[in-house]
């Protein structure tokens, strides 16, 4: 790699560990700021749903624009780092308006615009896709999720640092502003804006172009463009295969969003935590989550199934939602009660998305209506997890959270979603495995038939081709097909699927199953050989005209 590039991508890392940093004081501080200017846990959950909804509606148009620029970067990046300052600024100047209505809104808006300047932050992904080799990508992911992952042991102190802000801004001789623990968490993230700005303007360059086959390196516009309809996206969602784990995504982000919403408000009232205590109690999440992750990238060397994968992941959040209810209790509050159903999803959470993504991509590929939109089924499959976090936070806040002070328990009993959600899940999983016949487990007998049409072993007979069909010998995946898993928008949204959100940063998942690097490795090798052949023709062609 060119020393510009190793110097961009060590900013981008940078920029991890900072935003990781400012996310460990943002999140835990974010309902103490709602209420101490008159909001509502409803209002906090609106403020969490408002900052998905700035970043859905963003995330496409930044990508258009880096793909009708000619892959340029410093002008998006710009914007989102405006959007970035803007909405900091307001989410700070909330506390100077009037409490109740003004105040409260105003941190929604601050938060909408956030999550407009954070969808720019996709961006990064983009970058990585074009500029770092596809063999290194692995690698260089792995590294990305460690530096977010540092960035939250700086939390507990920078939290103890912020809790101790108390002074006010003279504006006029007659009118001050006052900054508390709260507000001031604006400004900290202006600052951080305005420094990775600086940082990406004089440092990041632009990946340099792409060298493959002319014929294969369509624009990632076109490379990503679906031959598909809303007749052919129905016809595929009548295939369980597709459909279910589409389902999942959106029901597994959903349950997620229940801890990631809950665990501030809760333990506030449940064990008086402020802030500190919830930054630490995120860095034993990361810690534990990086373990798991270790353990998932050596499981995957025992070629372990992404049926049990999955059935491992759904059992943990049956168990850990029904600990969530029966243990969030004011009356048998405990340090443990609190924790462990939170430190069972951070180290299980990763089981199951993975592998379920791998699952649907093996799918996509498996039908002929999706054959040529596998791009466009990518995106459906992570609008799952997009439209889980917007739903997710105002559900959680309007419709778990408790507010019956009468009541012991932190939960209404709509928090049993999650234990219920994940038991259907494991009856979808048991339901195509055994009954529609899936088989990955390998426990159920081949028919005779099937036996001989994978091995291409049936005899002929008079209805039999004299000469066989090339499409059904061939395996090699169409070039369409090729340019679309090699675009950037496809690695885009492969990545963005299993992100793993810990205190509102958005922390990659760099774990791939066997069976979808062992898919991914089949799809390089395929493209490898559509550009020899296309060299060959091209070679062929100029020949021809030299004649």
């Amino acid at each position: 790699m060119e020393r510009s590039m190793l110097i961009s991508l060590i900013v981008i890392l940078l920029n991890y560990v900072f935003e990781s940093v400012i996310g460990s004081i943002v999140n835990p501080s974010l309902i103490f700021y709602v209420e101490s200017v008159g909001g509502t846990a409803d209002d906090y959950g609106k403020a969490l749903s408002a900052a998905c909804i700035g970043m859905t509606l963003m995330v496409t148009f930044y990508g258009n624009w880096v793909d009708s620029n000619g892959n340029k970067y410093q002008a998006p990046f710009a914007c989102t780092f405006i959007l970035g300052i803007v909405g900091s600024l307001v989410y700070f100047l909330a506390s100077v308006l009037p409490k109740g209505f003004w105040a409260v809104n105003a941190i929604i808006f601050g938060r909408f615009i956030q999550g407009m300047g954070a969808a720019g932050k996709s961006l990064i992904q983009c970058w990585i896709a074009t500029a770092v080799p596809h063999d290194n990508m692995k690698t260089v992911l792995t590294v990305q999720s460690m530096a977010g992952n540092l960035g939250t042991f700086a939390g507990p102190v920078l939290n103890i640092l912020v809790a101790e802000i108390n002074t006010s801004v003279a504006i006029t001789s007659n009118y001050s502003i006052e900054i508390n623990p709260y507000n001031s968490i604006g400004l900290l993230v202006l600052l951080n804006e305005v420094l990775i700005w600086v940082m990406f303007a004089l440092f990041l360059k632009d990946p340099p172009k792409s060298k493959s086959n002319k014929s294969l390196a369509l624009s990632d516009g076109k490379a990503a463009t679906s031959k598909a309809g809303w007749k052919d996206i129905l016809k595929a969602m009548k295939h369980f295969d597709i459909s279910f784990p589409l389902v999942q995504q959106f029901l597994m982000y959903a349950s997620f969003q229940l801890w990631m919403t809950a665990q501030s408000p809760v333990a506030a009232n449940m064990l008086g935590w402020t802030p500190v205590e919830i930054s630490q109690l995120s860095v034993v999440g990361s810690v534990t989550l990086m373990t798991s992750m270790a353990l998932m990238a050596y499981l995957s060397t025992l070629k372990i199934t992404d049926f049990t994968f999955i059935f491992i992941g759904n059992a943990a959040m049956v168990v850990a939602g029904l600990l969530n209810y029966f243990w969030w209790r004011l009356d048998t509050a405990s340090v443990l009660t609190f924790t462990l159903p939170v430190l069972l999803v951070y180290f299980f959470y990763p089981f199951s998305g993975p592998a379920n993504q791998s699952s649907y991509t093996k799918a996509v590929f498996t039908h002929p209506e999706t054959a040529d939109s596998v791009g466009l089924f990518q995106s459906l499959f992570t609008q799952a997890s997009t439209l889980a976090g917007i739903i997710g936070p105002t559900f959680v806040t309007k419709f778990v959270l408790n507010t019956d002070t009468s009541s012991p328990f932190e939960t209404t009993p709509w928090a049993l979603y999650v234990p219920i959600a994940s038991l259907l899940m494991i009856v979808g999983l048991l339901y195509e495995e055994f009954v529609l016949g899936k088989n990955e487990l390998g426990l159920l007998k081949s028919k005779p038939n099937e036996e001989a049409n994978d091995n291409d072993e049936v005899g002929p007979d008079e209805t039999s081709n004299l000469v066989a069909d090339k499409r059904k010998k061939s395996t090699r995946q169409s070039i369409v097909e090729i340019n679309q898993v090699f675009s950037r928008k496809y690695e885009v949204d492969r990545r963005l699927s299993t992100e793993i959100p810990i205190n509102g940063v958005l922390l990659i998942n760099p774990f791939e199953t066997a069976s979808e690097a062992k898919l991914m490795k089949k799809l390089a090798q395929d493209k490898e050989e559509w550009e020899h052949l296309l060299r060959l023709d091209e070679e062929m062609e100029e020949m021809e005209m030299k004649e």
